[in-house]
């Protein structure tokens, strides 16, 4: 299966696995919009972003995920830490650093 969140963590695997993460460009993660995916975005404006740079929907869909193996995880991550408790609107995370990442259990 193939998820999309804005958060990846240790708790979202169950050992014994190995995992591996790279970094993909957006142009790879538009191609992985291409095949059923589950969204577990939790916050409205980075759906919303999301939507925008792929071209697809993504809903909101605050759940949390139990990785398997074989499972694939795209991440959006920003590249800055955020004040506790901050809420970004869409332009706002717009003009922030991020990058994707790709994780997959193996």
């Amino acid at each position: 299966m193939i998820y999309v969140s804005n958060a990846f963590s240790l708790s979202m695997i169950l050992p014994p696995c190995s995992i591996k993460v790279e970094q993909v460009d957006l142009e790879i993660v538009k191609k992985f919009f291409d095949e059923p995916f589950q969204s577990a975005v939790g916050h409205q404006s980075t759906a919303e972003i999301l939507s925008k740079l792929t071209g697809t929907n993504v809903p909101v869909n605050r759940v949390s995920l139990s990785l398997m193996k074989k499972d694939r995880l795209i991440v959006f991550q920003l590249m800055t830490r955020l004040e506790e408790g901050k809420v970004l609107s869409e332009q706002e995370l717009m003009n922030l650093p991020y990058k994707f990442l790709l994780v997959e259990v193996e």
